[in-house]
């Protein structure tokens, strides 16, 4: 059976997957599983899932054991395209299956005629259906960064951000930390997923503002109404909606459209991880030794699951005093994962191991989140992932030049 997507294809007879460009993808174990039986289901469920997985019942796959094989689906094809909402797991986007070739062998030549007809008409319609789009341009990115700039609606005040001054800090992990950190981890990432923070480096860094907490529903919907650009899907959903709940289900565009509309930018990958660790290294932001009163979420006391000490199943409001860095920024470990401005590449300094995943374009999230665990969570770990990507974890936050 061969499952064509647009961002992907699935041979299971040969048990390999390609992505859009026809490069093979080292996908394999749960998460190749995970991926051919939500091709065949389309829509599943955890308890679904447990079923394929393991019929007798022996072992019980948790929604994180699932989320971290949908992580690295979406992770090596580089696309959004297992979703999860409302405890549903699916394929984002449409799949053809090799039989829908054969039946269309099997039609007449006035039936293929006829389905011909009709998708040229549907073609011609669409283009001009995009031209139409395209020529109600959007609001944001039509205009230069420095007309942006001088049209800023909301300014940040003063007290929503915190400066963190000019000067070295400690930048990335040593080896010793990514062996430590990824035998910390609960099985669902690979080694080649720590291996991007190495290594450890000095890194010198001017002024700036950051802000306090990330950007919640209610300052989004201001850029909403003010740009008409399209609200987040999630905003219907009740578990993630509240106008002090982090603003997430936006993609990187959306990220930086909000961020240069309020006269601001995403923050570097730097300027993320000095300012939630400070200038000594420390793993997470208030120090070197894991203390789960401090973080955002993670997984609860046996490693898995949702851990609600903090008073929050999902997301927490932005101003809550979790994850709170050196310098005083709030929710920095484990609440959303947050955009940055850079691309997912290798460090230069890096001479000793390869990511398969770097020079892609794709741009890196730092902080890990509510539903993560104790590793995703420090200060040096990244990920990186398409500027189109949008998830239940994924927000950001804004700095500005002093």
């Amino acid at each position: 059976m061969t499952y064509r997507h647009q961002y992907f294809k699935l041979d299971t007879e040969s048990k390999r997957v390609f992505d859009e460009n026809g490069k093979e993808l080292a996908l394999t174990g749960n998460a190749y599983r995970l991926l051919v039986f939500l091709c065949e289901k389309k829509n599943t469920t955890i308890s679904d899932i447990n079923d394929f997985f393991d019929p007798a019942g022996a072992k019980e796959y948790t929604e994180n054991h699932v989320r971290q094989y949908r992580y690295r689906i979406n992770l090596l094809i580089g696309c959004n395209v297992v979703a999860y909402k409302n405890n549903i797991y699916s394929i984002d986007g449409s799949i053809s299956a090799e039989e829908r070739q054969r039946k269309w062998k099997k039609l007449s030549k006035k039936e293929k005629m006829v389905i011909s007809s009709s998708v040229i008409l549907l073609l011609i319609y669409g283009a001009f259906a995009l031209g139409n789009k395209n020529s109600a341009a959007d609001p944001v990115a039509e205009t230069s960064p420095s007309k942006q700039a001088s049209a800023v609606s909301v300014p940040a005040p003063p007290d929503d951000m915190i400066l963190i001054p000019a000067g070295e800090f400690l930048m990335g992990s040593t080896e010793q930390e990514i062996l430590e950190t990824w035998r910390q981890n609960d099985g669902g990432w690979e080694k080649e997923d720590y291996v991007s923070a190495y290594p450890q480096r000095k890194i010198t860094l001017d002024d700036f503002y950051i802000d306090k907490k990330e950007v919640s529903n209610g300052d989004y919907e201001l850029f909403v109404e003010a740009t008409k650009r399209d609200a987040p899907s999630l905003w219907d959903d009740k578990t993630l909606n509240m106008p002090n709940q982090p603003v997430v289900g936006v993609d990187w565009t959306d990220a930086d459209a909000y961020c240069r509309w309020r006269g601001s930018r995403l923050p570097t990958e730097a300027e993320w991880e000095k300012a939630a660790r400070g200038t000594d290294g420390r793993s997470w932001p208030w120090g070197n030794v894991w203390d789960p009163t401090k973080d955002n979420h993670g997984k609860g006391s046996d490693g898995y699951g949702y851990d609600e000490s903090d008073g929050w199943k999902y997301t927490a409001p932005v101003g809550t005093e979790l994850g709170v860095s050196p310098y005083g920024v709030l929710n920095m470990a484990g609440n959303v994962y947050e955009w940055t401005a850079d691309d997912f590449n290798t460090y230069p300094e890096n001479d000793k191991y390869i990511l398969e995943d770097s020079e892609q374009g794709f741009k890196t999230l730092r902080g890990g989140a509510y539903d993560d665990g104790i590793s995703e969570q420090r200060a040096s770990t990244r990920c990186g992932f398409r500027k189109d990507y949008k998830d239940v974890d994924v927000g950001f936050r804004c700095v500005q030049d002093k």
